[in-house]
């Protein structure tokens, strides 16, 4: 005999298997029973229903169905049939049973459309079914059902509302994750705050909850307020609960972008400390220790610390252990090892690298992340051989990864880095103005991250260096004032900051001709002093500085400056060639500028002993140099000499220039000069025809 389904039956047969539905007792031995003994079974029925879901036993299914017919309009006995569905389905693997609670609900409120606690239970339902399905409308359905409820709190007790109004929160921050608009995140983080207000001690999920809305928002806006406001809520989290697990992942977290957005040394220490309380209290989570090894991988490449790099690659491995099928491990793991590598000189670490990614991006080939890898991977090849194949390779590698997904910063900033050492390392011109598009793309897509603002600023500065372009000398110092405006609490930890903006004040100084700009990079290199006396190249800077303003000025006291400051920064860089002969070059404009004759022949044979000493260290100029020199000396003879010698050696100036320079005008009223600039003339006309 068939047995048909009553239409509660045909509901629970598309959850559950066949042989829990068709029981049940028939319709016709109810009708003995009056109205109070059908609602005593009813609710009896149902209480045995319970506690039989309660324990995993499915002949609650009959006993349900018991319950809602002989009460079918009870919106009660809806409402607890949905709640034990909603417990029984919050399991895992049980998942499908959240779909018939959420029909329950449904039931229960159209019976009683005033019904606060089961508008509550239907929001909590569908907050739920969105979590494990990961499908949006499932979140805009529990927001509309929330706000039923809030419609109907007016006669709830203040913490029923404020639990109310934390689930508000929770699906207002998942709705934003989705649309991406800081709208959302502002109402969840205003519905947290209500619910603070309503009840000011909550439970540590509470703050963790609240901290990942203000999380959110600051990775959304870029503005690091909301992680310093995510700090203080995530500390209260962990302050209740020592061993909530969940509070001190996501503090770690926030730390970690704090560091991205600020590369203040301190979060890097604040982020580990709280990933090393996380994987005390669940140290078999994967990406747990994947996380922590990410902030410590880019600590360590930023900083070059060898100690963090290694520390990142022992986190992957230990990650791999516990789940060895997540491409993000491998990528970091590759990542680390190649920039350690790369660091240390150590060729062994590339090529486990390379073995690892290789092996990976066959597995899983459309992941971006293993193609970044790839490409840092191949980048470090090119800087340890110094090869502009690898390059080549790694822009192939990052092109496919950005074919996959074009929004990834870190994919546009690596590749922007990658051109920039292929010009440095070929003198291309269109390399750097490619790495500057790149490094503007980067910028686009996380325009609060100072390291790619710094990175793009120098490549800025580099360009207009070699194209003498002022547009892209005018947007580095804008980047680079805006750094500096922006992290001044974190200056100190970065003085290369301050040093390429001073390089820039000084080129911008070539433009303009104007010395408040060379006034300006020599306290901005002083300020550098003070952080890191130290620091390689600032007092040969700031010598350059105060050479220009005596050119520009005709004060020899910007001159005797300078060569205080070549004398230091001689005695720190003994081997720079540089050095010995700009300081060899400023003593013979500060000869000019004196009448004591003893003096400036003093200052002429310390000249040529500097210049010639550059010359020994290697710089070909410095030929040229003392042929002025001894021009200058009236040595009319030794001038020629060098001259042609610069001319053999490739560094002697334009014909414009040698005839210019005032420093060759005793050369220059010599037959000998006459005759060598005929031969040059000739050679050049011989090469244009």
């Amino acid at each position: 005999m068939t047995v048909r389904l009553t239409p509660i039956r045909k509901i629970f047969s598309r959850f559950f298997p066949r042989k829990y539905v068709v029981r049940g007792v028939e319709l016709q031995e109810w009708d003995l029973l009056n109205g109070v003994q059908k609602k005593e079974l009813a609710l009896r029925s149902l209480a045995q229903g319970e506690l039989a879901l309660l324990q995993g036993n499915l002949a609650a299914l009959a006993l349900f169905e018991t319950a809602s017919q002989l009460e079918p309009e009870n919106g009660q006995i809806w409402y607890r049939q949905g709640l034990a569905f909603f417990e029984y389905g919050s399991e895992e693997g049980k998942e499908k049973a959240l779909l018939l609670a959420s029909k329950y609900f449904k039931y229960a409120t159209q019976l009683e459309p005033q019904f606060f606690d089961a508008w509550v239970a239907w929001g909590n339902t569908l907050l739920q079914l969105g979590k494990f399905h990961a499908e949006h409308h499932f979140h805009l359905e529990a927001k509309e059902k929330y706000q039923k409820a809030l419609e109907l709190s007016g006669s709830q007790a203040a913490d029923i509302v404020a639990e109310l109004y934390w689930d508000y929160g929770i699906v207002w921050t998942e709705i934003a994750i989705h649309s991406g608009e800081a709208l959302d995140l502002r109402l969840a983080i205003e519905a947290f705050q209500t619910a603070l207000k309503l009840q000011e001690k909550q439970a540590p999920e509470f703050f963790h909850d609240c901290g990942k809305a203000h999380l959110e928002m600051g990775l959304l806006i870029n503005d690091a307020r909301y992680f310093f406001q995510a700090v203080q809520y995530l500390q209260q989290s962990v302050q209740i609960s020592p061993t909530y697990f969940d509070g001190w992942e996501l503090l770690a977290e926030v730390y970690s972008q704090l560091y991205i957005n600020t590369l203040d040394e301190r979060y890097v220490q604040k982020a580990s400390q709280s990933y090393a309380q996380a994987v005390k209290l669940s140290g078999k989570n994967g990406d747990t220790w994947l996380s922590w090894a990410q902030i410590l991988g880019e600590a360590g490449r930023l900083r070059q610390d060898i100690h963090l790099l290694r520390q990142s690659i022992e986190h992957c491995a230990r990650g791999f252990i516990l789940d060895n099928k997540n491409p993000l491990i491998i990528a970091q793991w590759v990542e680390s090892l190649s920039w350690l590598g790369a660091s240390v000189g150590r060729l062994d670490l590339l090529t486990e690298a390379e073995q690892k990614i290789i092996k990976f991006a066959d597995v899983y080939p459309d992941d971006p992340d293993l193609w970044h890898a790839y490409a840092v991977c191949l980048l470090c090849f090119g800087i340890y051989y110094e090869d502009a194949d690898y390059y080549e390779l790694a822009i192939e590698k990052l092109q496919y990864g950005l074919s996959i997904d074009r929004t990834s910063a870190e994919h546009w900033h690596t590749l922007a880095t990658i051109h920039k050492l292929y010009a440095d390392l070929t003198h291309h011109e269109d390399l750097l103005m490619r790495a500057g598009r790149f490094f503007a793309r980067a910028i686009d897509l996380k325009p609060a991250c100072p390291s790619v603002i710094f990175d793009a600023a120098s490549c800025l500065l580099h360009f207009s260096e070699v194209t003498r372009d002022l547009p892209s000398l005018q947007k580095a110092i804008s980047h680079l004032e805006t750094l500096l405006q922006t992290h001044k609490d974190v200056v100190l930890h970065h003085p290369l900051w301050l040093v390429t903006y001073g390089k820039a004040l000084e080129w911008l100084f070539e433009f303009s001709l104007e010395d408040a700009h060379l006034h300006h990079a020599i306290e901005v290199f002083t300020h550098v002093l003070l952080i890191d006396p130290d620091f390689d190249g600032v007092h040969h800077q700031i010598a350059q500085c105060n050479m220009a303003l005596g050119h520009q000025t005709d004060d020899p006291e910007f001159y005797k400056k300078a060569i205080s400051f070549f004398r230091l920064a001689a005695r720190q860089e003994e081997e720079n060639d540089h050095i010995w002969l700009d300081w060899g070059v400023c003593l013979i404009h500060l000869a000019e500028t004196t009448l004591n004759t003893h003096f400036m022949q003093q200052l002429y044979w310390d000249a040529e002993q500097k210049i010639t000493k550059a010359g020994r260290l290697g710089n070909s100029l410095a030929y040229y140099h003392l042929a002025c020199l001894y021009s200058i000396l009236e040595k009319t003879e030794e001038s020629m000499t060098l001259i042609r010698k610069s001319l053999s050696l490739k560094v002697l100036p334009p014909m414009e220039e040698l005839l210019e320079d005032e420093w060759l005008e005793n050369v220059r009223n010599t037959e000998s000069f006459v005759q060598f600039m005929s031969e040059l003339e000739a050679k050049l006309q011989a090469r244009e025809e």
